[in-house]
Parts: structure tokens; sequence; C-alpha cells
């Protein structure tokens, strides 16, 4: 990888100094007469500044998710660490509920880039979306399941032949896994129920505990969340499922031709972010909590992060973000969807990977290892 880019953690600290200082002077109403009796700055004084490092103007980029969670860690950290603003970039983050929506507003043009998981990416393209691009992979290994009491009767996806599952809602991510779940089984929906008991809430706790439903399907956070109101439980997952991509940043054909050089910028500071990541758990965990406190009021935040965070980094030999369009075929034929029209390899793009990876490792390492909250 590169060594020459973007070095010097010095540089970056600075960086983000200067950036905070100019934030705390207009939100104190610093004018004129503050001016006069400021401190010298560090450009005035005739020391090194981080000028060359951060553009005076920044670019705006617009990113859904489809929930706030600990698993967006390595953006928190790439915002933290100042590496979007070394790229010329002001990412907006905005949190939907669940990839259906983000699919649904990435469609309409209302943003430049979302983060979906991949069934809802696959559910788009078969109702005819086939300029949707999936561009750079986050999580290697599946974050959703069907999981099932401790105690309970079920202990293959063949035994939910008859039963209830428990799911967030019919446009929840969790939807394309289950059913694929159901269907690698020979069973179909007609032989098993699927009903809506919300995303890890007290009504899907009531529901499993009073038998209305057998078991759940639902994300880590889901499930995580419900570990922590008192259950206890045991996984259904085929293996085949774990080869397969789960979700990633997808972008129009239209943006991609329109803003190529912004979304590298973003997707190389965001694979340094979850570098970072993959350094230092403790530190990242240390921005998580003062990013998101309410996510760590209890022990639910950590939890899902120490779930997540080694899925967040692609496995040892192949680049980060990288997807191919053979797992994207599998994962169509998993969950029992048509292919497209159009060959998978114009839609799983391999232009951003390379430079996405252009960075120096040491230099982030560095950073991560040097992090004081």
């Amino acid at each position: 990888m590169s060594s020459g880019r973007r070095d010097g953690p010095r540089a970056r600290l600075l960086a983000v100094l200067v950036m905070l200082l100019a934030l705390v002077a207009a939100a104190c109403g610093a004018g004129e007469e503050a001016a006069e009796d400021a401190e010298p700055t560090a450009a005035e004084e005739g020391e090194a500044t981080a000028e060359d490092e951060v553009p005076a103007e920044l670019e705006e980029i617009s990113v859904l998710f489809p929930i706030n969670t600990p698993i967006l860690h390595g953006f928190r950290v790439a915002q933290e660490a100042g590496y979007y603003a070394e790229e010329g970039l002001a990412p907006s983050f905005d949190f939907l509920d669940g990839g259906g929506e983000v699919v649904t507003q990435l469609v309409a043009g209302n943003a430049d880039l979302g983060l979906i998981p991949v069934g809802n990416v696959v559910e788009a393209i078969t109702e005819g979306n086939t300029d949707l691009r999936a561009i750079w992979n986050e999580i290697y290994g599946s974050i959703f399941s069907i999981a099932v009491p401790s105690d309970s009767d079920i202990h293959t996806a063949e035994d939910l032949a008859g039963r209830s599952v428990g799911i967030s809602s019919r446009s929840g991510g969790e939807m394309p896994i289950v059913r694929g779940i159901i269907q690698s089984a020979g069973l179909t929906e007609q032989q098993v129920s699927l009903t809506p008991v919300g995303e890890g809430t007290a009504l899907a706790v009531r529901a499993l505990q009073e038998g209305q439903v057998d078991a759940f399907g639902g994300s880590v956070n889901d499930i995580i969340a419900l570990q922590v109101q008192g259950l206890d439980f045991r996984y259904i997952l085929p293996e085949a499922l774990l080869e397969l991509p789960a979700s990633g940043i997808v972008a129009s054909q239209e943006t991609l031709d329109e803003r190529q050089d912004a979304i590298e910028g973003f997707l190389r500071a965001s694979t340094k972010g979850f570098y970072w990541a993959q350094v230092n758990p403790d530190a990242t965990l240390a921005v998580l909590m003062e990013a998101t406190p309410e996510h760590f009021a209890e022990e639910t935040g950590e939890l899902i992060f120490d779930a997540v965070q080694p899925l967040t980094w692609a496995p040892e030999g192949t680049p980060m973000g990288f997807q191919s369009a053979d797992t994207w075929r599998a994962f169509f034929d998993f969950v029992g969807a048509e292919q497209p029209d159009i060959p998978l390899e114009d839609i799983v793009v391999q232009d951003f990977i390379e430079p996405a990876n252009d960075y120096d490792q040491d230099a982030v390492a560095e950073d991560a290892n040097s992090y004081a909250p």
C-alpha cells in the first residue's frame, strides 16, 4: 500500500484541532472584538499547520444508514480521526428505518450513498432497480439469523415447519435471510408463519415467553437486545450463509459517474476507520461511547460491538470492501431470487476497492494506538 498519500498523525491531529477551534469560535459568537483579543494562531506564529492536509472548503456527501448502531463503528472512527476531512469531505449521516427505506430513498435520488443489507439490494434489483451498484462491502458474515429459545425443540431449519417466527417487520432487513433459511429447508411461507413483533422490544420478549412465536428472526442488534432482557438463545444459521456478503455501500450508476472522486475519498477514509477499529477495539469503543452514549446506557451497545467487530474486516488476503459477483450470485440463489437481466458483474463494481485501500496502514495504526479520549 502507498505510504506517500496522507501520512502523519500529528498533521491529522492538528487538522482536527483547527476545525474544533473554528467551531468553538463560531458557537461563542466570536466577532471582530473577540478576534482582536484572541491568542495568535499557529499559522500567525509561523508554526506548522494542517492546511495542506484539510482543504479550506469541504465537499458534502450524503450517506444513509438503515439504523444507528455500534455496527457503524468504522464510520464513527473516520469522523473522529478527521479522515473524511483529509479527503476534503463533510459527510452527512442520516439514519432511517431499515434497509428497505434506504433503498427507497437512494432510488429516489435523495442521497449519494447508502449502507444497505445485501438482501434489500437483491429485492430492489429483482423489482427492476438495476441501476444500483454495490461498490464496497462492510460486513463479512451474516448479521441476520433465526434464534430459538435455548430450551426449544427446534434444532434445524426443517423443524420450523408449522411454527411461527417473529420478525421486526415485513420490511425489515432480516426478511430476505429469514426467507432464505426457510427455503433452504425446503419449506415455504405457507408452512412457516412470519409474525411482526418489533426490533428486540418488550413485545418480542413477551411473544416468545408466552409462546405466541416459536423463534425470532432478526439482526444481531435485535437478538442481543432480547438477550439483555433475559432470554437465552440458540441460532439457526446455515453454514453457507457465512460465506456470503452481508451489508455494504451502494450507489446509483449516475452517482458513480458524477462523483467518482468524492466516493473514492469517502471509501478510503471509511476503510481507514475500520482498520483503526481492528487495531484498537478499546479506543473504538470509547469513540462510540462519546458519539452515541445512548447506545451504552446498558450493556447492549458493548455486546453488539463485541459481536460485530470481528465481522467488519475482510478475511486475510482479501482487500477491505471486496465482494464478488459470484458471492452475490450465490446470495440470489440462497434467498430464491431471480437473477437480473444484466450481468451481476455490472452491478458488483470493483473499481473502488484499490483506491479505498490506498493508504498507509502504519500511520493509521499509530493514530489508533495513540488515541486518548
